[in-house]
Parts: structure tokens; sequence; C-alpha cells
């Protein structure tokens, strides 16, 4: 990995010379304590570094590293500290912020779902929660959509005010950032766990020409869709990929771990990609 200048945390301004922000999406990758410890084949913990490496040495520069929830796997603040320290190696400015498992142990895991028991915590110190991070002339909203001891997610009335403030105080084009997904991804068991106040997100959505784009992961799987002339992206996990269109659990044995780059230019436009691991 490149040698770069060390960053502080969290970040909230981040300016460029060339007035483009490229922005790396990591998302849900669900490590645990034990780094050889696998799920359905993949070292979880190898992949996540494979995907960081692959992303930092492609010919893109990058001004900002976004993990978008389940960072772990199992509630532990050893683990938070060694994402941190892999993150800050890199110098370069990182945001992370909660997903259902970094708020909620799954316990019984070789249980049939129903059997399983969900334990509640509260989110690391590290996970962002109602931040903005200024980036040349965009704004990027990140809220917590996480809610302890449950897999769905729900944004609440607090971050629903907190985002509708930002937007009537903004001059700039928006993206939004959380954990859970917004839109149905047309599989019964996934949207499910949806964020539950979804609606009333759109309702505050709706008119609203500043916010350019919604970037998700949970799903672990790539969708590209829009909404009230609103971009919506999710993202590949950096390890196991659930299938599409499935309404009952399933598992993708053909996707390959992967990332999203954005990059968002001076005229208020965005370019957006996933990129796959080129060895799974």
């Amino acid at each position: 990995m490149a040698n770069y200048r060390m960053t502080t945390y969290p970040p909230t301004q981040i300016k460029t010379d060339d007035g483009i922000i490229n922005i790396l999406q990591l998302t849900d990758l669900h490590l645990y304590l034990d780094h050889r410890k696998e799920t359905a084949g993949i070292n979880n913990y190898q992949s996540f570094i494979a995907c960081l490496e692959q992303a930092l040495n492609e010919d893109i520069r990058c001004d900002l590293i976004l993990l978008s929830g389940d960072l772990v796997n199992e509630v532990k603040p050893e683990i938070y500290q060694q994402i941190y320290r892999i993150l800050q190696n890199t110098g370069i400015a990182f945001a992370c912020i909660a997903g259902n498992h970094d708020v909620t142990d799954e316990l019984g895991e070789d249980l049939p779902y129903a059997e399983r028991q969900f334990v509640a915590h509260q989110p690391n110190p590290m996970l962002l929660s109602r931040h903005c991070i200024q980036g040349n002339d965009w704004r990027l909203l990140l809220i917590d959509s996480s809610v302890p001891g449950k897999v769905y997610g729900q944004m609440g009335n607090k971050n629903l005010q907190w985002l509708s403030q930002n937007l009537a105080n903004s001059h700039s084009p928006v993206i939004i950032a959380m954990h859970h997904h917004v839109l149905s991804m047309d599989s019964a068991w996934i949207d499910a766990h949806i964020a539950q106040d979804a609606q009333q997100f759109w309702q505050l959505m709706a008119g609203q020409t500043l916010v350019k784009a919604v970037v998700t992961g949970h799903v672990h799987q790539h969708s590209e869709s829009e909404k009230s002339g609103i971009k919506v992206y999710t993202t590949p996990s950096t390890c196991y990929q659930f299938k599409p269109n499935s309404d009952d659990f399933a598992l993708d044995d053909q996707a390959v771990p992967g990332y999203r780059w954005l990059s968002l230019d001076k005229q208020g436009i965005i370019h957006s990609w996933i990129t796959r691991l080129s060895e799974k």
C-alpha cells in the first residue's frame, strides 16, 4: 500500500486542487477478532484487506474512505481498534457508520434464524452519527440507521430532522450515506430488514434537487436505481455476497467481493462504478 500522510478522525472538510472528490466505499466487512475465521469459504479479514489494497493501488486518487456499516461480526472494541489502525495507516481521511451487526450480536449462527438470539449493544465511539463532511463544493451527510438488537434499520425522527435542517441550509450538492437500504431489492428476506421509515425518508426527499445520491450497504450486492431524481446505490460486501432477487436467504457463490468508487466533480455530477477483487 502506498505511503500517505497521517490524518485525523473524524474528517469535517476535504479540499482538493482539481475540484474532484473521490470516495472509496467499503461495506459489510463482518470482521472477527480471530483473523483466521471464515464465512461461506471466504476469510473476511483477508478479503477486506485485499479490497482496500487493490483499491488504493488503482490509478485513481482516493480522498475519503467510507465504511458504511457492519464493520464487525462480533461486537468487540478490539476489532474497531484494528480497523482504525489499518485506516489510519493509509493516511487518507476516513469515516465509519454503524450497521446492524455493529450494534447487535447475533448468537447461534448455526441455528435456524428464528431460534437465534439478538443481543443489543451501543455503537462504538468511532462510528459516526449525524455527521457532515464538506468536500470542496459537495456535502456528504452520514446518518446511523442501525437499531440495537434488530437486523432491520430505522433512521428515526432525530436523524430525519437533522437531515431536513441540513438540506434546508445547504447550497451544495449532497450525498447521503447510511447502512440500510431505502428501496426494495425485490428480495423478500432482505427487504424485511430495510430501513423501516424509508417512506418518511422519501417524503423528505421530495423536491430536494440538491440531493444527488443515496449510498448504502447491508444488501451485499450491487444495484443502481433512481427515485425522485436521486441516484440510489447499493454496494457489494468486501466478503460474501447475497443472491439477487431471492425471496429466501441465499448466498451468491458466483459473485466476487468488491467496492464502490464515487467521483464527485465540480459541476455537481457523480460518476460511480463497482470494482470487484481481481482474485476471489
